[in-house]
């Protein structure tokens, strides 16, 4: 039986605390955790934010770019109308996080730690998750195009409506995930595909992967 997907533990978004940019700063300087903090309208670019602890922290229109975030924890946070593209990720810790209707072009999350997150309505092209430990993950609504969830370790993942087209799973087991609402055309594999091994796809999914084993699906 799957696990059921924890949301976010906020005290509710009227008791959060508003911060601006120049408490953030100071936050950061002083690598002291921002917590129970309603972060709006953030502007950053070239920053050095890695290490930082967020802990039941709403990011609401606030844009990053070329960040570091690296080695971070957010544990009860919530993206909203975010644009962090091109920011460092890597080897975080997230724990009840959603990504709603944000922009993470090029986004990079090797070798961090996912769990209990939701991304919905969000544009994650080309990001990279190579290495990651993804477990109980619900991507819905999104565009993964060319993005690279490779030699990644997953458990309970769901694909709803996500465009995966020129996706690499690159030793990646895809056994009990389903496709069948998404588009994965053009997948990165293996040259053995046992990635592929236990997916669940459609008839046309099907068809589109058999070339991978060199089978002709004559109509």
């Amino acid at each position: 039986m799957k696990e059921k997907l924890l949301a976010p533990i906020l005290s509710g978004e009227e008791e959060l605390i508003l911060a601006d940019t120049r408490e953030l700063y100071s936050k950061i300087e002083r690598e002291e955790e921002v917590r129970d903090a309603l972060l709006q309208n953030i502007h950053m670019t070239g920053e050095d934010i890695s290490r930082m602890q967020f802990s039941a922290v709403i990011f609401e229109n606030c844009f990053f770019q070329d960040c570091s975030f690296e080695k971070g924890e957010f544990t009860d946070v919530i993206f909203r109308s975010c644009d962090f593209s091109n920011c460092g990720f890597e080897d975080c810790y997230l724990n009840r996080t959603e990504f709603k209707s944000s922009k993470g072009v090029g986004t990079r999350f090797c070798g961090s730690t996912m769990l209990h997150t939701r991304i919905s309505d969000c544009n994650f092209r080309y990001a990279n998750f190579d290495g990651s430990k993804m477990e109980h993950i619900h991507f819905g609504a999104s565009d993964l195009e060319g993005s690279f969830l490779t030699q990644c370790r997953t458990k309970d993942i769901v694909w709803n409506q996500v465009n995966l087209n020129n996706a690499s799973f690159f030793k990646t087991m895809l056994k009990g995930m389903d496709f069948t609402s998404s588009t994965i055309q053009n997948l990165v594999l293996s040259d053995e595909c046992r990635e592929l091994k236990g997916a669940v796809v459609d008839l046309y999914q099907a068809a589109e992967l058999a070339k991978y084993l060199g089978i002709v699906v004559k109509s």
